[in-house]
């Protein structure tokens, strides 16, 4: 059926614990590869095994910083 949502696996890593921030050191992996090597959300998630959402809202919050004082 066109338009339904798949029912996908998070790209999660079972063993980071839950609710454990990301470092300085991520953030700036998950910025440089969506920026500049131009991996799209799914990629990135995947390759670094975070989940989907986390990279979103990582990339959401470094356009806005990067736009700030």
């Amino acid at each position: 059926m066109p338009g339904k949502h798949k029912n996908r696996r998070s790209y999660r890593d079972p063993d980071r614990p839950r609710g454990q921030r990301l470092n300085e050191r991520e953030r700036t992996q998950i910025l440089t590869l969506y920026h500049i090597a131009k991996w799209n959300k799914s990629r990135i998630a995947r390759e670094l095994r975070l989940a989907r959402p986390t990279v979103i809202s990582c990339i959401q919050e470094g356009i806005l910083h990067q736009n700030g004082p």
